[in-house]
């Protein structure tokens, strides 16, 4: 991945033999025409790649098969392409895909998969290894994108991601990095648009493609700034995870009885009950593509594990059972509850021990400052170091005198920059000081404390 990072950065964004339709596009060519406003181009200095920003007559409105072949022959040599999506997601299980929006160098594009339901000639080219795609806040994206292809796209580059890396800000907006980097205020008015109604008006097209055009530069200069800090490490690092096809599968139904809360005080049965209609819940919502609460509310199928019934009057009596619900899955549903009552024992749920693990008085705190101090250094935000949780999960390791090298803060790059600080502020090799500045510093007292054996805290 460095390597095309390095290719990309270094200007290597085209290939020598890059296709181009020999027939021009523009939005004159849909069924639609669209009237777009010239955008000024952008150059960003300090940067090899491509700086500008892609005007209006460099983009293209797809809605037929036609339009999308010959955009995608545009774009199949590319080293890298700027992507977003549009969606909706406020009543379904799935997102309901709107719009996508691509940039390459040379050309974007807003790609409505509603008109143009077979992506196949886009997706084999967004598998592609050797194309870099780059999103804004990716992992939705990216989760419709595992659906679409059947597998997990790579390589990603995040820009909010690698913003935080490079001391930008955790989890800054893309409005506030396109600010940063462009000086343009990008408009937000669309914000709340119903991506999946038709037709789209002017303005939600450039709104949804303003998203990839100012992507792309976004990228160079951040590109830019991560080698400059040497950090491709820690970007890669970051990555790795939007890349992992584990982080898109749909979560396991056996155990989705475990988000309910108060589910403690059943026995060992009522929670066979309890998981066989929640499991039976999540397939359905996925089934139907709806939320699993509008099938049946947490609490009622809490409800239901408590009280077991065995026939549709015992369902009718308990609250938030809808009834067009019970008439359509009643049956089901004691099926279920009966299948759980005869669950063998030691085939019954466990619950995992609640973590009751408090560390001694002022340790977290102690880490916290380590944290604090290390960040200044790097000039990043606390939290992308480590958050609160994670120096708990830290101190209950280091205690309990377990392998720190499974722990989250020990890989990657956070094992130099802050893992192994924190652990040697736990074993005493590195302590909290004033230093000459009048400012509290991390200290080194390994040459004093060499070979004293640290038992705990």
């Amino acid at each position: 991945m460095n390597s095309l990072y390095n290719e990309v950065h270094t200007g290597g964004a085209h290939s020598a033999n890059h296709s181009v339709c020999a027939r021009p596009f523009s939005f004159a060519s849909c069924r639609h025409v669209f009237r777009i406003n010239r955008v000024k181009n952008l150059h960003l200095q300090n940067s090899s790649g491509s700086g500008s920003v892609l005007s209006a007559e460099q983009s293209i409105y797809i809605e037929n098969e036609e339009q999308l072949l010959d955009f995608c022959e545009k774009i199949q040599d590319s080293k890298m392409l700027a992507i977003d999506t549009e969606f909706v997601r406020e009543r379904t299980y799935f997102h309901r895909l709107g719009l996508i929006q691509v940039a390459s160098d040379d050309v974007c594009a807003a790609i409505d998969p509603i008109s143009v339901p077979d992506l196949t000639p886009f997706l084999e080219i967004i598998k592609k290894p050797e194309i870099l795609k780059v999103f804004h806040a990716a992992k939705q994206d990216l989760e419709i994108f595992y659906k679409l292809c059947g597998e997990a796209i790579g390589p990603i580059f995040d820009t909010q991601i690698a913003a935080s890396l490079v001391g930008w800000g955790a989890q800054i907006s893309f409005a506030k990095i396109v600010q940063k980097v462009s000086k343009k205020h990008i408009c937000k008015a669309h914000r709340y648009t119903d991506w999946c109604r038709r037709p789209l008006s002017t303005g939600q097209i450039e709104y949804a493609l303003d998203d990839v055009r100012y992507l792309t530069p976004v990228f160079w200069k951040l590109n830019a700034v991560v080698k400059k800090l040497n950090r491709e490490e820690w970007v890669r690092g970051e990555m790795l995870y939007l890349e992992n096809p584990k982080s898109f599968q749909l979560n396991d139904p056996q155990k989705q009885f475990l988000r309910l809360k108060n589910i403690r005080s059943l026995n060992p049965k009522q929670l066979a009950v309890l998981r066989e209609i929640t499991a039976w819940r999540e397939l359905e919502a996925q089934s139907r593509d709806t939320l699993p609460k509008s099938i049946i509310r947490d609490e009622t199928l809490l409800e239901v594990g408590r009280s077991t019934p065995t026939d549709m009057e015992g369902l009718r009596s308990l609250r938030g059972f809808h009834h067009k619900e019970i008439a359509r899955s009643g049956k089901v549903l004691l099926k279920l509850i009966e299948d759980g009552l005869n669950c063998p024992d030691d085939q019954c749920p466990e619950l995992p021990n609640a973590d009751s693990y408090t560390a001694p008085k002022g340790v977290e705190e102690l880490l916290a400052a380590g944290v604090q101090i290390r960040s200044e250094e790097l000039r990043i935000e606390p939290n992308v170091l480590a958050d609160r949780k994670q120096i708990h999960d830290f101190v209950k390791c280091y205690d309990r005198n377990e392998n720190f090298e499974n722990h989250f803060l020990f890989q990657s790059w956070r094992k130099k920059c802050i893992g192994e600080t924190l652990c040697g502020i736990l074993e005493g090799r590195v302590v909290l000081a004033v230093g000459p500045q009048k400012k509290v510093e991390l200290v080194s007292r390994e040459s004093e404390l060499s070979g004293v054996a640290s038992e705990g805290i």
